[in-house]
């Protein structure tokens, strides 16, 4: 019997997801930042520190810390100058901030479609959203699975247009042997708690060029190009020393922290093949030139040959213990309030901004409805063992087996 109907679980205590944080060393470097009084970064070094090993871990010319993975995200947008009236293209599968970070920047989202087989944009769907007033695309490398990043840098080639990366998800991702966040005109990172290092928030801009670089860092504290001299609006999205010194310190042991992603993510694709061949559900594998990231394994169930639906089978599955399991994503972006409603800034900007002038309509997208009605979400994280992925595939032979047409 299923637990979730008062059966015995699968694991007894449920699967737990969380970051490894604690060394001895952290520990002495941060009651050295406490007895310093030096807890900001214009005073300190460690946000200095981390934002060097970044860069040099992305293979870019600068890293620029914030405050949140969304200020990352605003900055970015902002640094390319999109504004009023402007358009950016991007995925309705994702977190809320790759578009509203648009919305920060008084310009208007543009929804393009997903590849069923990755779930990432698809470029094809994106080139047939471009107008006259699209003036950037954010490549979300969803899960941690690196987008198409060729066919994009073509498209903003063609088209004239800008390529952010939002690698929130994807922090040592690989496309074709380059690590995703190097490719665009700007990246845009995340360090909030379920992330490939954390900070517990957290956030880092990326580019290799200078000019970039430079209006982000102006923009990052207040615009402020000398005592109390404001040169342009800017903001304070600064990251504080002890979040610079964590993400320092977990940075320097990424390669480890991965090894044992990967590891539980083998154990765990291994336990789900004999599902996958019967066709009941189906896992987003990496294509042979990409390295995935592996924040989330998703997993696409086949809901026609199942008697529940996804929600009830996700309950059915934390209900054996699997607590690592949600849904990413259950709904695309255009279909929510915010979007559905666009007041935005109040009285309709931007989408109502006399730069703009046009009328939006979202339209649903048929691979992305697709995708939210089926998929199920396993967070990824370096304490995760092969036995919680083994418990974690049973969890799904019992569940599914149990749901089977």
């Amino acid at each position: 019997m299923l637990a979730i109907f008062g059966g015995r679980p699968i694991r007894e205590r449920p699967i737990s997801a969380r970051p490894i944080v604690y060394s001895p060393e952290l520990m002495k470097d941060i009651e050295e930042v406490l007895k310093s009084g030096a807890l900001v970064s214009t005073h300190g070094k460690w946000v200095k520190a981390f934002e060097e090993e970044l860069a040099r871990f992305l293979g870019v010319r600068h890293a620029l810390a914030t405050t949140s993975g969304t200020t990352a995200l605003h900055l970015a947008l902002k640094a390319l100058g999109v504004g009023p009236g402007d358009e950016v293209i991007t995925t309705p599968f994702t977190f809320a901030a790759s578009a509203t970070a648009v919305l920060h920047a008084n310009a208007v989202p543009v929804f393009a479609d997903i590849d069923k087989e990755t779930l990432n944009l698809d470029p094809a769907s994106v080139e047939a959203k471009i107008t006259d007033r699209t003036k950037a695309i954010i490549v979300v490398h969803l899960a941690g699975y690196p987008a198409e990043m060729d066919a994009f840098a073509k498209i903003a080639e063609e088209y004239g247009v800008y390529v952010i990366e939002d690698v929130a998800q994807a922090l040592g991702a690989e496309y074709r042997g380059k690590k995703v966040g190097s490719f665009g005109h700007i990246s845009a990172f995340s360090f909030y708690a379920t992330k490939h290092i954390t900070g517990g928030e957290g956030g880092a801009v990326a580019t290799d060029v200078a000019a970039y670089a430079e209006r982000a860092r102006l923009m990052r504290a207040h615009g402020e190009t000398g005592k109390y001299w404001y040169e342009l609006l800017g903001y304070n999205y600064r990251m504080t020393e002890l979040q610079g010194l964590l993400l320092y310190h977990e940075l320097k042991k990424f390669d480890e922290f991965q090894r044992a992603r990967e590891e539980y993510v083998r154990a765990l694709l291994d336990g789900l093949a004999r599902l996958e061949g019967e066709g009941l559900l189906s896992v987003v594998r990496p294509k042979p030139y990409v390295k995935h990231g592996w924040h989330l394994v998703q997993i696409l169930l086949s809901v026609e040959r199942l008697s529940k639906p996804r929600d009830f089978v996700v309950e059915a599955l934390r209900a054996e213990g699997v607590g690592n399991a949600s849904v990413a994503y259950p709904v695309p972006l255009y279909r929510t309030p915010l979007f559905q409603k666009m007041e935005g800034h109040g009285k309709g900007c931007p989408w109502s901004c006399p730069f703009y002038g046009r009328k939006v309509v979202y339209e649903r997208l048929p691979n992305a409805e697709w995708a939210a009605e089926r998929v199920v979400s396993l967070l990824v994280l370096p304490n995760l063992t092969p036995e919680d992925a083994a418990d974690t595939a049973k969890a799904f032979e019992k569940v599914l087996g149990e749901l089977r047409r």
